[in-house]
């Protein structure tokens, strides 16, 4: 019972009334229970902001997929010269294409194309209402991973900082004992001395 998980608790935030507790015991202990605290609330904190960004990134998806649409390009020219990887892989490059907007009109621009693509063949890219390229909808792999990072982020960065400031505090208090030992024993020692 005296070492059991809730007494040891008690003890490191200084709730067990120990009489020899110094002051700077204290204002560590004191410091301790506010780190706590201030963990649970940045848990709450971020377990709101994490939802939050996940409802912002599920409408986002909506949105993006509504007015975003996947469309066939026509290569004008072959991929002039692809890129390589450090491990000798070959790096998709870009050519000019063409391709009908939504509403018709013939667009031309850059395109990502994977080598060996020649002129003529055709490549599907993601176009937007007026037809301008624009990346693929968010999909829910990356609405969660944001949400994540998002909801993270505030118990992590408390976290953080309360044990530098817990670790700092600890030195000092560390540092302040061994002298008033060392102060105290010096005042002692001559008359110990003496019974030696």
């Amino acid at each position: 019972m005296w070492n059991s998980p809730p007494t040891r608790l008690a003890r490191w935030l200084g709730l067990d009334r120990n009489p020899l507790r110094r002051t700077s015991d204290r204002v560590e202990c004191a410091l301790r229970l506010i780190a706590l605290l201030a963990v649970a609330i940045a848990v709450v904190i971020g377990i709101g902001m994490g939802t939050r960004a996940y409802d912002e990134g599920v409408r986002a998806e909506q949105e993006q997929k509504r007015t975003r649409y996947r469309t066939q390009a026509v290569l004008l020219q072959d991929l002039v010269r692809p890129g390589m990887t450090p491990a000798g892989g070959v790096v998709p490059g870009r050519a000019r294409a063409q391709w009908a907007a939504p509403d018709g009109t013939l667009r031309r621009g850059l395109v990502d194309v994977d080598p060996g693509r020649r002129v003529g063949d055709t490549v599907l890219i993601w176009v937007d209402a007026r037809g301008v390229q624009t990346r693929p909808p968010q999909d829910r792999g990356a609405t969660t991973a944001a949400a994540i990072s998002t909801g993270a982020a505030p118990p992590f960065v408390t976290l953080a900082v309360a044990t530098l400031l817990l670790t700092a505090t600890r030195l000092i208090n560390q540092r302040l004992a061994a002298r008033q030992w060392e102060a105290e024993w010096r005042a002692v020692e001559p008359t110990w001395r003496h019974h030696i």
